[in-house]
Formats: C-alpha cells, sequence, structure tokens
C-alpha cells in the first residue's frame, strides 16, 4: 500500500512539473526585432570615375635674357594680375645699350639731313651746270645709304629696347605664382626656369569614360530629364573632393570637351568640365572623384544596404507579414550617399522589413516587431 502510495506522488509531481514547464514554455516572450518601411524619394544615377584638376592655364616663368637676378617682386603663391612685374634681372648694362642705341639712331638721322640737304643743292647747281650729273647721282646714293643707316639704327634701339624690357619679368596673366626656383643674387641665363604660373579662376576636371558605357548613358539621359548639351554630350557633372578627416566637398562642373576619338588601348573616351575656382579652395593636380548624372528616378524604394544581405542566390531581406519573417530576394540598384539603396523589385513602399540583425533572424520566425514609420 505504502508502495503504491509513493508511485502515485512520484506521478503527480512529475505531472505538475511537466505542467509548469509547459507554462513556462508558452510563457517565453518572442523575440523583439526592429522592423521599418522603406524611404521613398526621388534619386538621380550616375557614373563614377576618378579625375584630376587642371588649371586652365600653366605658364612656366623663363628668362629671355642673361644677368645676375636683382629683384624678386612677388611672395610664393601670391595672386598676381596681368603684367604685374615678378622678376627683374640687372638692367643696367642693357640700360646702356639702349642708350648708345638712341645716340646711334640720332646719328644717323643727322647724316641723313645732310645727306638730303646736300642732294637738295646738288639738283639746283645741276640746272646751271654748276655740278656733273655723276655729282647728283652719287649725292643720291649718299642719301639712300642714310636712309638705310636710319633704319638699322632704328632696328638697334628696338633691340636694346627688346633685351631691357626682358629685364623686367611681367605676368602673362591672373594667376597664382609658385615657389621660386632661382634666389636673388644668382646668375640666370636665357631659358633659365623661375618659377610657374597658374591661372585658376577657373579649373579643368579632366577624366575618361568607357565608350561603350558612354553611349549606354546618353540613351539612358534621352529617357529621362537630364540635360544634354551640344551632340548629345552631358551638360554638367559633379565634383567631390574629400579632405584628410574625410569630409567631402561637392562642386558643378560644366562640361566643355569631349574627345571625338577613343583611345583603341584602353577604349576610353576622355572628357573634360571646368569648376569655377573663385574662392581659390581647389588646386592644380589634385584628385577628385567625377559623378556624371544620367538618369532620374522619382519615388525610388530606398533601405539601408545594412538591412540586405548577400547568399548564393543574390540579394535578399526578411520581410514581416503578421509578425512573421520570410526570407525574400530583391533585385538591387544604386547605393546612395548616405548609404541607402534602391530596391528594384522585392519589396513594395508598404511592406515592413527586418533592419538589423540578419544573421539572428530564420524564415519563418514569430517575432515581436518594433515598428519605426519611415518619413516618405
Amino acid at each position: 500500500m505504502k508502495r503504491v502510495l509513493n508511485i502515485t506522488l512520484t506521478v503527480l509531481v512529475t505531472i505538475i512539473l511537466t505542467a509548469c514547464a509547459e507554462k513556462e514554455v508558452k510563457q517565453a516572450p518572442l523575440p523583439q526585432y526592429s522592423v521599418e518601411k522603406p524611404e521613398l524619394r526621388d534619386i538621380v544615377y550616375h557614373l563614377d570615375y576618378p579625375g584630376f584638376l587642371q588649371s586652365e592655364l600653366v605658364v612656366d616663368i623663363i628668362s629671355r635674357t642673361e644677368g645676375y637676378l636683382e629683384k624678386m617682386n612677388v611672395k610664393p603663391g601670391q595672386t598676381v594680375k596681368a603684367g604685374d612685374v615678378l622678376f627683374v634681372i640687372e638692367p643696367k648694362n642693357y640700360e646702356d645699350k639702349l642708350t648708345e642705341a638712341i645716340a646711334n639712331l640720332e646719328t644717323a638721322k643727322a647724316n641723313l639731313v645732310l645727306a638730303e640737304t646736300t642732294l637738295e643743292r646738288m639738283k639746283e647747281a645741276s640746272k646751271s651746270n654748276a655740278v656733273s650729273e655723276l655729282d647728283v647721282v652719287q649725292a643720291q646714293t649718299q642719301v639712300d645709304l642714310c636712309k638705310a643707316a636710319v633704319k638699322k639704327a632704328e632696328s638697334g634701339k628696338s633691340l636694346a629696347q627688346t633685351n631691357l624690357d626682358y629685364c623686367y619679368i611681367k605676368a602673362p596673366s591672373n594667376g597664382r605664382v609658385s615657389l621660386n626656383k632661382i634666389d636673388v643674387g644668382n646668375y640666370v641665363t636665357p631659358k633659365t626656369l623661375l618659377a610657374t604660373l597658374y591661372k585658376d579662376d577657373n579649373l579643368y576636371v579632366n577624366f575618361s569614360i568607357e565608350a561603350s558605357k558612354l553611349i549606354w548613358a546618353q540613351a539612358q539621359a534621352k529617357n529621362s530629364n537630364i540635360k544634354l548639351g551640344k551632340g548629345d554630350a552631358f551638360e554638367t557633372i559633379n565634383v567631390y573632393l574629400t579632405d584628410t578627416k574625410g569630409n567631402v566637398y561637392s562642386y558643378s562642373a560644366k562640361l566643355d570637351y569631349l574627345s571625338p576619338s577613343a583611345d583603341i588601348s584602353t577604349g576610353t573616351v576622355d572628357m573634360r568640365a571646368v569648376v569655377n575656382n573663385k574662392h581659390k579652395e581647389l588646386n592644380n593636380g589634385v584628385l577628385v572623384n567625377v559623378s556624371l548624372p544620367f538618369k532620374n528616378v522619382e519615388k525610388a524604394v530606398l533601405i539601408p544596404e545594412s538591412s540586405i544581405g548577400t547568399d548564393q542566390s543574390g540579394r535578399y531581406i526578411y520581410v514581416v507579414e503578421n509578425d512573421t519573417v520570410r526570407y525574400r530576394s530583391v533585385q538591387v540598384g544604386q547605393l546612395e550617399s548616405d548609404n541607402k539603396r534602391e530596391i528594384l523589385s522585392g519589396l513594395s513602399s508598404d511592406e515592413w522589413y527586418v533592419t538589423k540583425a540578419l544573421t539572428k533572424v530564420r524564415n519563418g520566425q514569430v517575432i515581436n516587431p518594433i515598428e519605426k514609420e519611415t518619413s516618405k
């Protein structure tokens, strides 16, 4: 009797414990996952390429005469105007040569006046046969020789003036001057590089694009409202510059050149745009990223890149239907600057998707979704 009672108590305890365990299982909270609806906004598709900046005018400042460098009237990096005197090569020797050339010219002119006066007298005297015809011819020849001497003296004066002008090296245009290559006091000769001037009110943006991609992008642009210029060339591009801290600066540039021929070895076409540099923020030779817009998309469906997974089938997301997770393959489009990617197919604007923890969630899993509405 006692044994039967013990067995009965054991069974009863087991039933109670099992019931408690089942109750605990049923009362276990569902896992919580953040879910969100996609964002809708207009986006612009673009092609990205590396490029570099080039000043619209780069001029090497070179000496055209010889002598000691006497003055430097500009500081490295200084902005100058066309005609400003940048360097002075000792002019004294050339000033003396100009003075001598001027004196030679005056002498030649005086000799010409004398020769012309003599000729006139000879002509008058020949009328009364006071002088021979030969004397008149000789007087005319002297006049001609004096005229030639004047021209030679004028040429000598012009050359001396030019050589003196070469001592004063002027800026050929507005721009900024580089670090000087020669210090004051050094002897320079013709073709000595003194500095380089960069005209950078505007800068060229040089880049290349695949010829086949260019044709495709132009066709896309025609079907969109992207503005095209002459010859179906794109009219504007965006230029991005990133500093050492990761800050991105954006500039708008206008395309002004499309090569009429592709490079056979690379299959690319050279393009060039012009960006305004009125604040002097940009410099010659800087590497930039070029963004070429070719298609507009209205009300694109966007979700964070981190909410999209990748497997052997491609890209996928988890949508939530009636608190149940469903695996779904999607077709993706362009990644935007805020790290959101367009979903071309597989997700509608009114559906909820799991925003994160994709490695933990499972297809068919029942969850407690934490909903967050996205502004549209």
